[in-house]
């Protein structure tokens, strides 16, 4: 039986972890009373090497026929060279038609049975390109199931799980892989993650440590990174407790009044999602703390006003004086979080920009930026290039440009949401994750960015 053979693209997994927090889904920060300049947030980037699988190998049956008639073998040869020929073709979807009617005919056979994973995986990559995360499991899963030597199949249906923020379905499916393939450094990270988020994180530093000890160079980064984090939630988390809600799970400090915001908070996510027009059905992890636990745990400035790590984090000052303060930064905050799972790679610009549209509200941003430009003497003509924005604004050190960038990303989107609906803004968002900035740009609002950044450069320096 002839193998399939063909190269893989490599789909990026999403994982958790600050140091590798892809996307980002929000490098966020609500500021506290500081305009827009606020710390990077975790970002979610590829893992390398977990979507690389051995693809079969061998190029006749593998001895598993059982007896089979010769006709019947024969048939199956047949079909699965068709199917090669799809999946080279990209008809993954028929691939897998002709492999499941040949594994029906030798279902025993070793290789048939690795082609058929490999072509659901193939399927399962197609379905994340066109955001059919449901579907993407499925066939992830199915993949899963049928070769259980290749981790990868396992771990992507996890990390979609994880995307999804089904915590305890990813958690499930991370122990299963990881029952066979415990040296996975890849999947011990991940689990880690998981943990974490689940606030059970005693354990989440057992994975950490599994994972720095089986992983590569990066691995062991991200997971030292995930343990130090870790290790200081523990630190001021312990005696934390956890309430649910409708819509949230809520942390605090024992014997604290904090439940009382709940309310704000509800009224809140209802004007987010009706605004960008998604519901997301899990409960947001919400975390309040004291000012002082909040810098302990983020390890951020004393003017940033919120945090996003698939948790929203709050620091707390005055119950009776800080509601509309923390309604603003959770605005932020939970824009960032649904942001994540339409795309967590989207551009920290694009992200930003809509957090501050949902935070500060509408048709304000041009006016934000030409204030700030006129009044540190800063000429309208010297804005840098939307696509010369960092990846992070963790990386720009000098806080002034924090702020422009965070100014320059609000008034663009804005003005993007003005001109073309905020369901515009969103087909953009979710194009961003498979295909480049001005291709998905063009497709979602029929404009190329090149003109609409002239438009909007033209605006900025006309306003009065």
């Amino acid at each position: 039986m002839k193998s399939i053979a063909l190269p893989l693209a490599v789909l990026v997994v999403i994982l958790l972890t600050w140091a590798v927090f892809a996307g980002p889904p929000g490098e966020s920060g609500a500021l506290a009373e500081a305009g827009p300049s606020a710390p990077s947030s975790p970002r979610m980037a590829p893992l390398p090497g977990l979507g690389e699988t051995d693809q079969p190998r061998t190029s006749a049956p593998s001895g598993g026929a059982g007896g089979r008639p010769p006709q019947e073998l024969s048939r199956a040869q047949a079909l699965n060279d068709q199917a090669a020929t799809a999946l080279s073709e990209g008809r993954s979807a028929e691939a897998v038609l002709l492999l499941e009617s040949a594994h029906g005919l030798a279902p025993d056979d070793l290789v048939l049975t690795k082609n058929l994973a490999f072509a659901h995986y193939r399927v399962a990559e197609g379905l994340v390109a066109a955001h059919d995360m449901e579907a993407a499991g499925a066939a992830f899963r199915r993949a899963w199931a049928l070769d259980g030597s290749q981790s990868a199949y396992g771990l992507h249906g996890a990390s979609l799980s994880l995307r999804a923020f089904s915590l305890d379905a990813a958690l499930a499916q991370l122990d299963e892989v990881l029952a066979s393939h415990p040296e996975s450094g890849s999947g011990q990270l991940m689990r880690g993650d998981v943990l974490n988020l689940l606030d059970r994180l005693d354990e989440a530093l057992v994975a950490y440590d599994l994972a720095a000890l089986h992983g590569d160079a990066t691995v062991a980064a991200a997971a030292a990174t995930g343990r130090s984090r870790s290790e200081r939630q523990l630190a001021v988390e312990r005696d934390y407790v956890s309430e649910e809600t409708e819509y949230f799970v809520v942390r605090h400090p024992p014997a604290s009044d904090h439940l009382q915001l709940v309310g704000v908070l509800e009224r809140a996510r209802v004007e987010v999602c009706h605004a960008l027009g998604d519901f997301p059905s899990h409960k947001a992890l919400v975390v309040l703390y004291p000012p002082d636990a909040f810098r302990a745990v983020t390890g951020t400035h004393d003017w940033v006003g919120g945090l996003f790590d698939r948790k929203i984090r709050l620091p707390i000052a005055d119950l009776a004086t800080s509601a509309a303060q923390v309604e603003s930064a959770f605005r932020h905050e939970f824009t960032h979080l649904m942001v994540s799972e339409w795309n967590p790679r989207c551009p920290t610009f694009v992200n930003e920009g809509l957090a501050q549209v949902m935070e500060y509200g509408r048709g304000q941003g041009l006016d934000r930026l030409v204030s700030y430009l006129d009044s540190r003497g800063l000429t309208r003509e010297s804005l840098p290039a939307l696509d010369e924005l960092p990846d992070s604004f963790m990386s720009m050190a000098d806080r002034e440009a924090v702020s422009l960038g965070y100014l320059l990303s609000f008034a663009f989107v804005d003005h993007v949401v003005g001109h073309h609906g905020m369901g515009a803004l969103v087909r953009w968002i979710v194009a961003l994750e498979h295909a480049p900035l001005g291709a998905a740009y063009h497709g979602a609002t029929g404009r190329t960015l090149e003109h609409e950044e002239e438009l909007f450069r033209e605006l900025v320096r006309t306003a009065r």
